[in-house]
């Protein structure tokens, strides 16, 4: 039987690409400004909205994010479970954020309401495109008729092996919204060190190690690629950036020059995920055999 499969707008995913995989958006709102914005709306210009978002932000515009709170699941949620139709969630780490808690509280609200139904809120233990990769390689389950239990426990078995690499242009923004420490916060701003940052097996942002300079940095995303990527002529790669396109595309040509790849997705970051990591952020997600 087939199922719909939803994501929050922290996944990064743009329209094409839920177009392209039959996936639906659940948008962050957040206060940029004093004004509420929705971060994903269909058919708008999610550049020019990523664009000009990023540009108040160099100029000190501060953004506010909040959850998803559970009832706004359920009114996702419901419509489909009415229709008969099964519900899986991809949601953001629970080391970053309480989202997928909201959503588990919505599915089991629901399931007393449909007992015959399924919905499934996964923790992805990852965040932007490794979220998003993880929904893709769902749905192509789904496209190939694969049992829903035993792809989303295969999901959940592996989502250990999405590995994401990154640096930022300005540590501020990480400790503003308390997803690092201060020290960790205070390297980023000595002599411009550009920390190399990942993400732990228990979905929180790790320091990896420092690098000096923005190009050693971009060196060091496609260098860890290439050590460690698992197949990569049989998987979806992802990267997302935070306004700075001509870096992302650097890597990808970079690694491209080595290497094959299966698809290559490239994308800004989603306002709500892109307000912590502050513009000029850069991640690499892929798939390896342990992170």
């Amino acid at each position: 039987m087939s199922y719909v499969i939803m994501v929050d707008s922290a996944s990064n995913l743009v329209e094409k690409d839920l177009t392209k995989y039959g996936i639906e958006m659940i948008p962050y709102y957040i206060n940029f400004d004093g004004k509420e914005i929705s971060c994903f709306e269909k058919s708008e210009d999610d550049v020019e909205k990523a664009k000009r978002f990023y540009d108040r932000m160099r100029e000190g515009g501060v953004a506010k994010t909040s959850l998803i709170n559970p009832e706004r699941f359920a009114a996702y949620f419901e419509p489909y479970l009415q229709q008969g139709q099964d519900v899986v969630f991809i949601g953001i780490s629970s080391g970053l954020s309480g989202t997928v808690q909201s959503a588990r509280i919505a599915a089991e609200m629901l399931l007393e309401k449909y007992p015959e139904r399924k919905c499934i809120a996964i923790d992805s233990l990852a965040a932007s495109l490794g979220e998003g990769i993880m929904a893709i390689e769902l749905s192509q389950a789904r496209a190939r008729g694969e049992d829903l239990e035993e792809s989303v426990a295969r999901l959940e078995e592996n989502r250990c092996k999405m590995a994401c690499s990154f640096s930022v242009g300005d540590m501020k923004y990480l400790l503003r919204g308390g997803r690092v420490g201060a020290a960790m916060a205070k390297i980023g701003s000595v002599l411009n060190i550009k920390p190399m940052l990942y993400a732990s097996n228990e979905g929180k942002i790790a320091l990896d190690r420092p690098v000096r300079g923005r190009k050693k940095a971009l060196d060091m995303l496609v260098q860890k690629f290439l050590d460690a990527a698992l197949k990569p002529e049989e998987q979806i790669i992802g990267i997302a950036h935070c306004d700075c396109k001509p870096d992302a595309d650097y890597v990808i040509g970079k690694i491209l020059e080595k290497c094959k790849v299966k698809e290559v997705i490239n994308n800004y970051y989603d306002l709500c995920t892109g307000a912590h990591v502050g513009p000029d952020a850069i991640a690499l997600f892929y798939r390896v055999n342990a992170r």
